[in-house]
């Protein structure tokens, strides 16, 4: 009788820590991650956000009770918001409501969130279903918005910002200005544009105005045609502490006359950007490891896409030839350049100058009778076989800059309203990479699909958000099968997957047989003898 009330006593006592322990899995809780960078596991920033709201954030995720029975993502999702409350100590609410059954759909179409219309194929039958997924944070009468969520590899970062733009109220503007007058946002930028956009409000900067206050980040797109009366805006602009990405040409290529280069000889952005600490000589850059040449062809009323000879004036580059110390670069996804100018890094006083990205060692320049034909890039190959060595492609530039004019331009008679001069800037960044195309539409018909990413993270580098940055890398890897540049390293790869492939497994499967046939003819032997 007390043996029994004793096991009735043990089993109450497991029933309760097993109701305890669910009551309270949604406070504490393990979650394992096995992917590459910990891509499903909230990070550090996430889970301190707390200590950066004041009042409580209400976080309500619009979900059709319809998709969450037809796809896995949607749990998912519930999944991470909880993990934000449970990590906020109460100061993260979370609300999961089906609109079309609370009657909120009103509300959620009022805040930004949408229905979206899905096929649906359920029991060979095919219908169309209308369904929400969008998420909104509120914080006092401020709100955001995600309109369609229905991936989680980028939603922690999607959350984080969002909900710190919410609390601290901050509008993060990137102004645009293009230094080409045959180029403009919307006949050659509209992708990078787009991408920007998702996380910055964009604007546009004329050559020569004023550059305003509010703009967080200066993208300087082209140097062709800015003179020095268009740079001293962008000077004064860093000057007061602004940020800047510089994307410039040492040799300009001219796509509408044949691919006919030519040296930017008078280019006074590139004066400038010399005198701050980098200088982008004059020059084409080329590379072994490059893209091969694309050309459109029309087949049947349709632009289909002729695969050519290696161009080595595409220059490719992986994770190996890049900074991993700086947060652009250190979790690489890979970029493409196209008629890409090497730059120099300059000591300045003040100025940490360091190259993020960089050619492989097996590089070489055209500095004069620039050959850009791509029927003719076979010959290239074989050009300066003995200076081969590596070049820079992007550097960032961080410290207190000097003004690169001593007096205030002119133009024509025209004046500017400037009083003074500021003569040098507070703690500062600039980013330089000698190449515009590779930021422009272009990268779309090259299938260059790193390169918008790369200029994202760029921006966020220059915002000062290197923790925002980190968890936006974390899932961005370098997928491409031909990522190792290195000849020796590639040699090695080879013949060690030759040597698993077509020999080791082969042995060992040889191996294994001949075992089991020894071992089985041994027993045979034994039960013979026996016999």
């Amino acid at each position: 009788m007390r043996k029994k009330s004793t096991e009735l006593l043990i089993l109450f006592l497991t029933l309760s820590v097993l109701l305890l322990f669910a009551l309270n899995s949604n406070r504490y809780f393990v979650r394992l991650d096995f992917t590459a960078n910990k891509a499903f596991t909230i990070s550090k920033v996430s889970k301190k956000l707390f200590q950066e709201i004041p009042e409580q954030v209400y976080i309500t995720y619009y979900i059709s009770e319809r998709l969450q029975s037809l796809y896995t993502f949607p749990a998912q999702i519930e999944d991470l918001l909880q993990e934000y409350a449970a990590y906020s100590r109460g100061k993260i609410i979370v609300s999961v409501l089906d609109p079309a059954k609370t009657g909120d759909a009103g509300k959620a179409e009022s805040l930004g969130v949408y229905p979206q219309q899905i096929e649906v194929i359920e029991k060979d039958e095919r219908s169309v279903a209308r369904v929400y997924t969008g998420i909104v944070i509120q914080y006092l009468d401020r709100s955001e918005t995600l309109q369609v969520v229905g991936r989680i590899d980028t939603l922690e970062y999607d959350l984080t910002s969002r909900i710190r733009k919410a609390v601290n109220n901050e509008k993060r503007v990137i102004g645009i200005l293009i230094g080409n007058t045959d180029s403009s946002i919307q006949q050659n930028f509209q992708a990078l544009q787009a991408e920007l956009s998702r996380d910055f409000s964009v604007t546009e900067v004329g050559r020569g105005e004023d550059i305003p206050d509010d703009i967080s980040i200066l993208f300087v797109l082209g140097n062709k045609d800015l003179a020095e009366f268009d740079l001293f805006p962008i000077d004064q602009y860093i000057m007061r502490g602004g940020r800047a990405f510089f994307a410039v040409e040492g040799v300009n290529v001219d796509f509408r006359r044949n691919l006919e280069a030519a040296k930017m000889e008078n280019s006074p952005l590139l004066d400038m950007l010399e005198s701050y600490g980098v200088k982008v000589k004059r020059a084409l850059v080329l590379d072994e490891y490059c893209k091969n040449f694309r050309q459109p062809r029309v087949v049947f009323g349709q632009v289909m896409w002729q695969l050519m000879d290696k161009y080595p004036h595409w220059v490719t580059v992986s994770d190996q030839f890049v900074s991993r110390d700086n947060p652009i670069t250190a979790r690489f996804g890979g970029l493409d350049l196209y008629w890409a100018s090497p730059l120099e890094l300059i000591e300045k006083s003040g100025i940490t100058a360091e190259a993020i990205i960089k050619t492989t060692p097996d590089a070489w320049l055209m500095e004069d009778r620039f050959e850009t034909l791509p029927n003719r890039s076979a010959a290239l190959f074989f050009m300066d076989k003995e200076s081969r060595k590596q070049y820079n492609l992007a550097a960032v530039l961080t410290g207190s800059f000097d003004t690169f004019f001593s007096v205030i331009p002119e133009r024509d008679g025209e004046l500017r309203e400037w009083q003074e001069i500021k003569k040098s800037s507070p703690d500062n960044r600039i980013l330089v990479v000698g190449d515009l195309d590779f930021a422009s539409d272009f990268y779309q018909y090259t299938d260059a699909v790193y390169n918008m990413g790369f200029l994202s993270n760029s921006a966020e580098w220059l915002a000062n958000d290197d923790d925002l940055l980190e968890i936006k890398t974390r899932v961005t890897r370098d997928i491409r099968l031909n990522k190792i540049q290195d000849p020796k390293e590639k040699d090695r790869a080879i013949f060690m997957a030759r040597a698993i492939n077509v020999v080791l497994i082969p042995v060992i499967v040889v191996a294994f047989g001949l075992f089991r046939f020894f071992k089985r003819r041994k027993k045979s032997l034994t039960i013979g003898l026996e016999g």
